[in-house]
């Protein structure tokens, strides 16, 4: 549905917000209406912004929900600069599994998946609950996810923050996916017209993981998305944390 270009210039791919939530997600501020969230775009001079609130349960209202904010962005129109891009953080619960249905898919603007919320009840977990069972679990449901064309974009990619089993040290996952294994899984997504978020919070605070994952995608050839994860206006803002981003993503 949507595949920006390929960019490696973390201030060119930040001029997109392409990670957003609505208070339609339980998890987003109240303040995180529409015609707030678009007042608060112009002002931050975004290109793009992609709405993508969470569907973790099958029988969720996306499109309604997504046709609601279509009308309320139709009485802005005049005064926007911004395009909006009318998805969801879709669901890829397990190797070959997806709560989503086609239908539902082929109807949105934009499809990021998260493929590693191991936290939700209906997360399928590997056999092997160690850093490496779960890293082996990571990459099938993420070949076949790319493999299914379902996905525009993957999510916080391979992150182990949503791992309990992992305890404290979230960032074993990542250490035991291979450069190998990650270099074959970006080049399969490079082949099927599948990108990569940069998301911003994940990236600081894993940040070995994010410029291993960086200098291996540029290698190969892969297109990245930028997102904030915002859940509230402020955080909309995809250059507050430049300086740090900078020295990650060189």
């Amino acid at each position: 549905m949507y595949l920006r270009e390929k960019c490696y210039d973390i201030h060119e791919l930040a001029k997109s917000n392409l990670h957003v939530h609505t208070s339609f997600s339980g998890c987003a501020k109240p303040e995180m209406r529409m015609k707030d969230m678009v007042r608060r775009a112009g002002e931050l001079g975004l290109e793009m912004v992609a709405i993508t609130d969470h569907f973790n349960d099958p029988a969720t209202p996306i499109l309604e929900k997504n046709l609601c904010d279509r009308f309320v962005l139709e009485n802005y129109r005049d005064d926007v600069k911004t395009k909006f891009l009318f998805g969801a953080e879709l669901s890829a619960v397990g190797v070959g599994k997806y709560l989503d249905s086609d239908e539902v898919n082929a109807k949105l603007d934009y499809r990021l998946y998260a493929a590693n919320h191991y936290h939700l009840d209906m997360w399928e977990q590997p056999e092997e609950k160690s850093p490496r069972g779960y890293a082996e679990h990571t990459i099938k449901v993420l070949t076949a996810l790319i493999l299914s064309h379902r996905a525009d974009c993957i999510a916080h990619p391979c992150i182990g923050g949503y791992v309990h089993a992992l305890g404290d040290d979230k960032g074993s996952l990542t250490r035991a996916i291979t450069d190998n294994e990650l270099g074959d899984l970006l080049s399969l997504a490079r082949d099927n017209n599948v990108a990569w978020e940069i998301n911003e919070g994940e990236a600081i605070e894993f940040a070995d993981f994010s410029e291993r994952f960086w200098n291996i995608g540029k290698e190969v050839g892969v297109v990245f998305h930028f997102g904030t994860d915002a859940h509230t206006l402020q955080n909309m803002d995809t250059f507050k944390n430049m300086s740090v981003l900078e020295k990650i993503f060189k």
